[in-house]
C-alpha cells in the first residue's frame, strides 16, 4: 500500500513538475548563498523543495516536509524572494484545491520569512545590547536589559517557530524575564517616579482564565 502511494505521488510529481521554475529557484539559492548552482548546500535545499511538494502529493514516507523546508529557508538566510518563488512553485502540487494543504503553503512561508527576519534582527540587537551596555546612566542600564531580553525572547520566538527544543525555549523565556526584572529594579530605583514602574499587580494568567 505505501509503494503504491509512492508511486503515485511520484507520477502526480512528474505530471505538474515545472522545470523553468525549478531551474530559477536553484538560480536563486545559489545567488542568496553566494554559491555555484551545484554546491552541495543548494542542492540539499533544491532535494527539500522536491520532498516538500512530495508531502503535499501524499508521500507517505515525506510527511512533515513542508516544514521542514521552512526551516531550512529561514536558517540558510533565503531572501523574501526567493520563499515566494518557493512558495508559487509548491502551489503546482497542491490536490484538487485542497484547502489544508494551502493552509500548509501558507505556513511555509510564514515560518520562512518570521525566521528569515527574526534572525536578522537578531544582529541589530546584539550591537543595540552592547552600545546600550556603555551607557552610564540608570537609563542605559535598564535600556541595556531590556534590550537582552528582546534578544532572548526572539531566540525563543526562533525556537518555537522550528518546533524544536523545548526547554531551550524555557532557558530562554526564564532568562528574558529576568533581565525584564533587572530593568524594572533600575528604574524604580534611578527614577524620581518609581511607582511608574512598579508591576506588582501583573500576573500570569492561569490556563482557566483562557477558556
Amino acid at each position: 500500500m505505501a509503494h503504491d502511494l509512492s508511486a503515485a505521488a511520484m507520477q502526480r510529481f512528474h505530471d505538474r513538475f515545472d522545470r523553468t521554475r525549478y531551474r530559477t529557484i536553484g538560480e536563486y539559492i545559489a545567488s542568496n548563498l553566494n554559491a555555484e548552482r551545484g554546491d552541495k548546500v543548494v542542492i540539499s535545499l533544491l532535494v527539500a523543495v522536491q520532498n516538500a511538494a512530495l508531502d503535499l502529493l501524499g508521500h507517505p514516507d515525506l510527511s512533515g516536509m513542508c516544514h521542514d523546508l521552512a526551516i531550512q529557508c529561514g536558517r540558510s538566510n533565503l531572501s523574501v524572494h526567493t520563499i515566494d518563488a518557493i512558495r508559487d512553485f509548491l502551489r503546482l502540487f497542491v490536490e484538487d484545491n485542497d484547502d489544508v494543504q494551502y493552509l500548509w503553503i501558507d505556513d511555509f512561508e510564514a515560518t520562512a520569512k518570521a525566521m528569515l527576519i527574526a534572525y536578522g534582527a537578531l544582529e541589530q540587537l546584539k550591537m543595540a545590547t552592547a552600545h546600550a551596555n556603555g551607557v552610564h546612566s540608570w537609563q542605559g542600564r535598564a535600556a541595556y536589559d531590556l534590550l537582552a531580553s528582546v534578544e532572548l525572547f526572539t531566540q525563543a520566538a526562533i525556537t518555537l517557530l522550528a518546533h524544536d527544543d523545548e526547554p531551550y525555549t524555557h532557558e530562554k523565556l526564564h532568562r528574558g524575564l529576568n533581565r525584564i526584572t533587572g530593568a524594572l529594579y533600575e528604574c524604580v530605583r534611578g527614577s524620581e517616579q518609581p511607582r511608574l514602574f512598579n508591576f506588582r499587580s501583573v500576573y500570569f494568567p492561569h490556563e482557566r482564565d483562557h477558556r
